[in-house]
């Protein structure tokens, strides 16, 4: 995937609609066996925010973007050379638990339209409104303990 794509639709310059057409040719890569996370990668640092994973919750709540493709999308920010968070903050550990619970779905919570909205509240308010209805048939106890 073009990490810039997904860079362009956190800075407002790429429609939702372009994000999700993008997340499918990665996605038929993956299918194929051709994938890398990511293809082509920034050019310069560019910092996550909670903001910017709330407009991705947003695409999946109206409808532009299928939950499913969460899963593609953290696997570019997480082997990305340039988009950075710091786990250490309050605002960066937020990041970083939700992208990795997007990475792995099949060990955390199930990727739909209700997660996603969940996750957009928890990435807003701080709250976790996450149920056991919500975890993957395969998830592990200790690792929902860590959400």
């Amino acid at each position: 995937m073009n990490a810039d794509v997904l860079r362009g639709f956190f800075e407002g310059r790429v429609p939702g609609i372009t994000l999700a057409q993008e997340t499918a040719l990665s996605e038929s890569l993956l299918e194929g066996g051709e994938y890398t996370a990511v293809g082509t990668d920034l050019e310069s640092e560019f910092t996550v925010r909670p903001v910017h994973l709330v407009a991705l919750c947003d695409a999946v709540l109206k409808g532009e973007l299928k939950a499913a493709r969460l899963e593609v999308l953290a696997s570019v920010l997480v082997r990305s050379e340039k988009f950075m968070w710091d786990p250490r903050t309050k605002e960066g550990g937020l990041v970083s638990r939700v992208i990795y619970a997007w990475e792995a779905p099949e060990i955390n919570y199930v990727l739909s339209t209700a997660t996603a909205a969940k996750f957009r509240h928890m990435l807003v308010t701080g709250e976790n409104e996450f149920d056991d209805a919500d975890w993957s048939d395969t998830g592990r106890p200790d690792v929902r303990a860590s959400l």
